[in-house]
């Protein structure tokens, strides 16, 4: 659908009530703040600043610490004093007739929501109703049932643990936790005897295992479910386990749009009706608004490997494509959805691949087991010294402690940087790599 007129009808409906952001990053909701309404931006990390009539707020100036986005958890922090002022000041600008969305449903944000459910009206899905789609077995499940391609996981208890040695005979092993992000929670099993020392130890006494699938590329896609269909947006080359830019075996490191056409038509076309008939599915179960989902694609054939019931990473990006080909973005179908407005055609995968700008992102973290200060202006200085670089955000301020595989910055790029997700070309992996190396040096490392 056409931006103008999206964004027009989703401002009529929210009318002369503010619009309020809760987000992982502050810069996530650029492409949102085009609505008059737009007041205020409160986020973990990378205060909004784009905007000054905007008000901002985010956890990491209070508490003078970024953390590992990937293992860190609101929710279990709720009478810490800097996330109590957080809570705070939330409180007081929803005092006034409002709309509140947010990158990923919370209790933190769930309970906002209730505390001022008299004048501010939440636009998702309910944080324990949202939780149960996190359930990776339980997706995958339906998703088989589907007779959609897939990776075979298989389920085995602990007590069961010795049949994941059998599977080890014929090849590497995954071992997954059922909850997992950002690459946390993965482990590859090459040798038998390192099988007690990388088993998740979980409450639930079970674990995912499936062959491990080395020759595939990773493949990223949003949608948004509405009441009477889904809409498909951008595809993208996953970024995965990037040299310098992690230390996380498969942990996430950006998105490479430009990627996305060279999968060919007969791959995007499958990723899209994959994709719709899991957002059917998921429409059936009650959830609305945005949602990811993620592929390997192997010899041609697209597997299924997770949904992510939220906004992703690649959210970013994403939008900005989208406004750049004047379409209407992740972030406000979205809102439009919730709002209640009837699905509009969904663009083809195809069609979004070919037109698209041809853009990527790389997201680097601390590559270091100690703490780092000192901001990223060495790092971005590397990464425009290739030429690609287009812009920054998220970068780690100056006065920021980041803890070890925190972000430090994420670089818009120009171009296509990735064939397969596993590397970056050259010249980028060249300016990560040094950095790294000068920042091990610095330290004493």
């Amino acid at each position: 659908m056409k931006r103008a007129p999206l964004v027009q009808e989703v401002s009529r409906r929210i009318g002369a009530r503010q619009l309020v952001w809760f987000g992982t990053r502050g810069d996530d909701v650029e492409s949102a703040t085009e609505l008059p309404q737009f007041t205020a931006a409160f986020s973990l990390i990378n205060r909004y600043e784009r905007r000054t009539s905007v008000e901002s707020m985010a956890l990491e100036e209070a508490t003078g610490i970024r953390p590992d986005l990937d293992t860190f958890d609101l929710d279990s922090h709720p009478r810490d004093e800097p996330v109590r002022g957080l809570r705070q000041a939330m409180l007081r600008v929803l005092s006034r007739p409002s709309v509140l969305f947010t990158y990923r449903p919370s209790a933190f944000v769930s309970a906002i929501g209730f505390a001022r459910q008299d004048r501010c009206q939440y636009l998702g899905v309910f944080s324990d109703h949202q939780s149960a789609f996190e359930h990776k077995p339980w997706v995958e499940s339906a998703v088989a049932g589907m007779g959609l391609p897939n990776i075979p996981w298989t389920y085995l208890a602990d007590d069961d643990r010795l049949e994941a040695l059998r599977q080890l005979g014929q090849g590497p092993i995954m071992l997954r936790r059922s909850r997992t992000t950002g690459g946390v929670g993965l482990a590859l099993l090459e040798d038998g005897d390192r099988l007690a020392e990388v088993w998740p130890d979980e409450d639930e006494a079970f674990v995912s295992v499936a062959p491990f699938i080395g020759d595939a590329v990773p493949v990223n896609v949003s949608a948004v479910v509405w009441d009477d269909g889904v809409t498909v947006h951008p595809a993208s080359v996953q970024l995965i386990g990037i040299p310098s830019a992690t230390t996380r075996r498969f942990g996430y490191c950006g998105n490479d749009f430009a990627a996305a056409e060279g999968l060919g038509r007969a791959v995007l076309d499958g990723i899209e009706d994959a994709v719709q008939r899991i957002g059917g599915w998921l429409r059936a179960r009650g959830y609305i608004g945005a949602f990811g989902a993620d592929f390997l694609v192997r010899d041609g054939v697209p597997l299924f490997t997770e949904v992510n019931p939220r906004f992703q990473g690649s959210t970013h990006l994403s939008c900005r494509i989208s406004v750049e080909l004047e379409e209407s973005c992740l972030l406000t179908e979205h809102l439009a959805a919730c709002l209640g407005m009837a699905a509009p055609k969904s663009r083809a995968l195809w069609d979004l691949a070919r037109e698209a700008p041809k853009l990527s992102h790389v997201v680097v973290h601390v590559t270091d087991d100690r703490p780092r200060t000192g901001g990223a202006d060495d790092l971005v200085d590397a990464v425009e010294r290739t030429g690609l670089l287009r812009r920054v955000d998220v970068a780690v301020p100056p006065d920021v402690v980041a803890e070890p595989s925190a972000t430090v910055a994420r670089m818009t790029l120009g171009g296509q940087v990735t064939d397969d997700g596993f590397a970056v070309v050259p010249a980028l992996a060249q300016a990560i790599g040094g950095w790294a190396r000068n920042e091990r040096g610095r330290r004493g490392g």
